[in-house]
């Protein structure tokens, strides 16, 4: 039980750094005369003046005696709501690769914890959706067994921006000692580290049926990288 709690705690943190990196910021510069200009700041002459540029485009520049104050705030929602989220930032298209290593609980007829280390490698469509395959290695240590889950694999990214949550869905066939169908679902967190980096944390259930049609599944904490 205090393993579950661990693991749901992990996964919570790791869903609130997601959303919270998704509420995104800007600079609002505050003049005297009681006006406001939401931007970026792209140019500061400290004690001179400095260049603030807006969503649409636009230049504006000020005296710094014209200036009351410089803040960052939130971003205010636009009309399409999509544009406040979404910035272009997410997953790239392309060749896609992933390397995930989980620890899975065992809660189905037999209750058996395993450590999971899989590899997906595939195309990534659009920011929103991957298909490839993979193949994993399952270690059970009571009793010692190996299990290689080979599977197909389809992940959608709920957001085109560099921290968004995410769904993967694994199908496939396991061998070696552990024999049977194969499903591993999972929900969790993608956060982007450069143009086509990022780390997964997530919280998911995994299916293992065996050949006397008995279940060897259970519940998984699992974090990754991919490339």
């Amino acid at each position: 039980m205090k393993t579950l709690i661990l693991i749901f705690s992990l996964f919570i943190g790791g869903i609130s750094i997601c959303y919270a990196q998704n509420k995104q910021l800007q600079e609002v510069v505050y003049l005297k005369n009681g006006s406001s200009i939401r931007g970026t700041v792209i140019e500061h002459v400290p004690g001179e003046s400095l260049k603030i540029q807006t969503n649409d485009g636009s230049i504006f520049i000020y005296q710094i005696s014209e200036v009351e104050k410089i803040t960052k705030e939130p971003v205010l929602h636009q009309n399409n709501f999509a544009s406040t989220i979404n910035n272009g930032s997410g997953a790239k298209i392309g060749y896609k690769g992933f390397v995930d290593l989980g620890y899975t609980i065992g809660t189905g007829d037999f209750g058996v914890d395993r450590i999971e280390l899989n590899t997906s490698h595939g195309y990534q469509f659009n920011p929103y959706l991957y298909a490839g395959a993979g193949l994993g290695i399952n270690y059970y240590s009571d009793p010692e067994l190996v299990g290689m889950p080979i599977f197909a694999n389809i992940r959608a990214n709920v957001f085109d921006n560099k921290t968004a949550p995410f769904v993967d869905l694994k199908i496939g066939y396991t061998g070696i000692d552990v024999i049977g169908f194969y499903l591993a679902t999972s929900v969790g967190c993608r956060i982007g580290l450069g143009k086509r980096t990022a780390i997964n944390v997530g919280l998911g259930y995994t299916l293992q049926k065996l050949e006397n049609a008995a279940n060897c599944g259970g519940f998984a904490l699992k974090a990754g990288f991919e490339f």
